[in-house]
């Protein structure tokens, strides 16, 4: 159960191949934090017992965090195909912008496209789904005034602001509603139900039919849920990536109530970093 202080502070990412990322960190304005080094013992708690010695690059993007993971020690896996956006490991982390045009033509250089083009929805959010250098799924996210958090509206000069959400696909949006509302204890921010040609391109997905609800805590990042209708989600799940997999990332939730560090595995098998 997460505090009333608690909140997300972002997401962390496995990177066999970490030194691929610089160019895309560096254009988005991220700031490198000091480099962590957890011993076999430590990387254990973090990450389960077959992980062995692990080094995290912490940076920072705006008041968010993404932090960069890579295991020294270990041979580095098979490359995995990542599938479409509706396979239940889909995990994506949103940026917001504050020009998805300039922003798109800054970072394309250094990234794979999943959306055909930016997209603007109905209700005037623009985004843009991508993948990096590593296979880590990415979305760029401009929200009109009036819509978003108010904070994404202050004055600024930084074109990448920051982390809304980092979105997963779900199975069932009910238990993943139970997992993080009635035993994380976050709150429902918001609900909607997307379809329609932008959607299609935006997944890159025929018919795509999407619920989505999103929570977090008070304040700051969320975690937003992907449940496809059409099409259909499809396997393999989160819960099949090991902590050397490029596809591998934790959520971060901070909590300055808690007595240690603690691993949590979603119903579809995401993983959550809980920590003081």
């Amino acid at each position: 159960m997460v505090s009333q202080s608690g909140r997300i502070e972002g997401v962390a990412f496995s990177a066999p191949q970490s030194e691929a990322l610089a160019p895309l960190l560096d254009a988005l304005g991220a700031v490198a934090q000091p480099r962590q080094c957890l011993e076999k013992e430590a990387a254990a708690q973090r990450f389960g017992p077959s992980a062995g010695r692990a080094e995290i690059t912490p940076f920072l993007l705006g008041h968010e965090r993404i932090e960069i993971i890579h295991f020294p020690d270990a041979p580095p896996r098979h490359k995995v195909d990542p599938g479409p956006s509706n396979t239940l490991w889909f995990q994506h982390v949103a940026i917001v912008v504050r020009d998805l045009l300039r922003a798109v033509e800054k970072l394309a250089p250094f990234v794979t496209p999943i959306s055909a083009a930016p997209q603007y929805l109905p209700n005037g959010v623009g985004a843009w789904k991508f993948r990096n250098a590593c296979g880590h799924a990415m979305e760029l996210l401009f929200f009109p005034e009036g819509m978003g958090d108010p904070r994404w509206h202050q004055s600024g000069e930084s074109l990448f602001q920051g982390l809304d959400h980092s979105a997963i696909a779900v199975a069932d949006s009910d238990r993943s509603l139970r997992f993080y509302i009635c035993e994380m204890g976050l709150e429902l921010r918001y609900a909607s139900y997307n379809q329609g040609v932008e959607q299609q391109r935006l997944d890159d997905l025929d018919s795509a039919e999407v619920v989505i609800h999103g929570v977090g805590g008070r304040s700051g990042c969320g975690v937003e849920f992907l449940r496809y209708v059409q099409p259909e989600p499809i396997g393999p799940s989160s819960i099949d990536l090991q902590p050397h997999d490029a596809l591998y990332a934790q959520i971060l939730v901070k909590d300055a109530t808690l007595a240690t560090g603690q691993l949590l595995v979603d119903p579809d098998g995401h993983r959550l970093w809980l920590h003081p």
